[in-house]
């Protein structure tokens, strides 16, 4: 699941092949029979299947997907638009950060707290909350586009 949901946060093509090293330690043995299973299902070329990940992480832009007893790693030049991906994740951020500022122009407002209905102005909270949790993560995900 963790490799398919990955495909759909960066919006990889259905039919695109994707590279990916799979680190399963103990459980290599368990696993790597499933390799056609897992090619199939995820749609990755080839999947490599190692002990364990040597300390200080892959190299270059990668996604790191750490499961329960194991970790996946996608290259990202493999996956997506490095470029593209970043442009697209800095535009969002951008609209985040307008939608941020409006939300907290807002509820800075007295006239507004004192005429809206205290539902609004939860509501109108909640937003500002969900809006700055988005923003922080955008950020943290832009940094894995960093150029190099």
């Amino acid at each position: 699941h963790s490799i398919r949901n990955a495909r759909a946060q960066y919006k990889v093509e259905s039919t695109r092949w994707i590279e990916t090293q799979i680190y399963t330690g103990k459980f290599k043995p368990a696993i790597s029979p499933y390799s056609q299973v897992i090619q199939t299902l995820a749609r990755v070329r080839p999947v490599t299947f190692l002990d364990s990940r040597q300390e200080g992480g892959p190299s270059g832009n990668a996604l790191v997907l750490v499961l329960k007893e194991s970790e996946v790693v996608i290259p990202m030049e493999g996956m997506v638009n490095l470029d593209a991906e970043r442009k697209r994740m800095q535009r969002e951020i951008e609209a985040t950060q307008t939608e941020v500022a409006r939300l907290e122009a807002r509820l800075n407002d007295r006239q507004f707290l004192t005429k809206a209905p205290s539902a609004i102005v939860d509501k109108e909270r909640d937003k500002l909350a969900l809006r700055r949790d988005k923003l922080a993560r955008l950020k943290q995900e832009s940094l894995d586009f960093k150029e190099e």
